[in-house]
């Protein structure tokens, strides 16, 4: 859901400049590299074998894992493949009585539907892209169903089923049907509720109080270093996202209510000596999240001490709600820097080796 984009610039293609040399400049702006898969080895070795549609290493590696939202990073991330590879049907056939197949199809499914829907508000989507999208939902709500039938306590297909109610337009009161099943059986689990929270947003069919009520009961239910508080973020960038662009939306995070808010978010979650996913994969996109506030807010040293921390663990979301993501972090450190210091910020492998 990006704001205004910048261009990506220009290229040379066998040393012959393609653009003029004003947009070629631009293309030249400081940016930082995103880690493709947040970096994680695994992740991008597993993501190399299924290429060559060999799963059955990930799968002994999916039933090895305990932790439910460690699998489903696993599962979300590498099931972001492009079409509708042949090696899926080959795992669900070869392993009838495991929900691992099916519930990896099933998110294969979710990214296949937008993938024919396109990433635009529904306002812009192509008419004739409306019915594969929905069909490509239905059939992985179907593989949803069968892989919570399989295994009766994961939340996961459950958490996945949130996504698609929300675009099949099913309504407010089966988002959170769904959102309770997985809540039931793990609670505040983390995909449900970032998907609930979606769910109940104006621009799917909710409201502004909606998606608040939600966050602010579920940082409610969490307790001290909880991922959940970081849902009070969320909700607040989604209403500067929907907020009127100039003054409106460039002073939202200034309000000092929302600036409380916020910061009572981090100090129960990434600021927590309790914080359970303290230098984990899971923790990458939640600092670059509060990251994001701090300069919204601008609370640069919160920020940079952020930064710090993130070290090369940059995330495409949400710097790239403004543009280019890589380009805005490397932009949003160098502001900080000269506000707090008054001189430009260090080299990146210099200000990435201080962590």
């Amino acid at each position: 859901m990006p704001g205004k984009h910048i261009g990506e610039g220009s290229m040379a293609f066998f040393g012959k400049k393609l653009t003029p040399p004003r947009a070629a400049a631009k293309s030249a702006e400081p940016s930082i590299p995103v880690p493709h898969l947040r970096g994680d080895q695994l992740a991008l070795a597993f993501e190399a074998q299924l290429g060559q549609g060999r799963w059955q290493e990930f799968h002994d590696f999916l039933e090895s894992l305990t932790d439910r939202e460690l699998r489903h990073f696993y599962i979300v991330e590498l099931a972001r493949i492009s079409g509708r590879p042949e090696w899926l049907n080959e795992w669900v056939g070869a392993k009838p009585g495991s929900s691992l197949p099916v519930l990896f199809r099933g998110a294969h499914g979710i990214n296949w539907a937008w993938e024919a829907r396109g990433a635009a508000r529904a306002k812009y989507v192509q008419e004739d892209a409306w019915p594969l999208f929905h069909g490509r939902l239905v059939e992985a709500d179907r593989d949803l169903a069968k892989a919570a039938a399989l295994d009766d306590r994961d939340p996961t297909p459950h958490a996945m089923q949130v996504t698609i109610a929300r675009g099949l337009s099913l309504g407010q009161a089966e988002v959170r049907r769904r959102f309770e099943q997985a809540h039931s059986r793990h609670p505040l689990y983390g995909g449900a509720c970032t998907m609930a929270l979606q769910g109940f947003a104006r621009k799917w069919g909710g409201s502004h109080q909606a998606m608040f009520d939600f966050a602010r009961w579920a940082a409610g239910q969490a307790p001290d270093g909880h991922s959940a508080h970081k849902l009070i973020a969320l909700a607040h960038i989604e209403m500067w996202l929907d907020a009127e662009h100039g003054e409106p939306q460039q002073t939202y995070f200034l309000a000092e209510p929302v600036k409380q808010e916020v910061t009572t978010a981090a100090r129960l979650s990434i600021l927590s000596p309790n914080y359970v996913r303290n230098g984990t994969v899971l923790s990458w996109p939640e600092r670059n999240l509060f990251a994001f506030c701090f300069r919204l807010m601008r609370d640069y040293g919160a920020q940079l001490e952020q930064m710090r921390l993130i070290g090369p663990q940059v995330t495409s979301e949400p710097w790239n709600y403004q543009g280019k993501a890589g380009v805005f972090y490397e932009k949003h450190r160098q502001f900080a820097f000269k506000q707090m210091y008054g001189v430009p910020a260090p080299a990146w492998d210099k200000f990435v080796g201080s962590r």
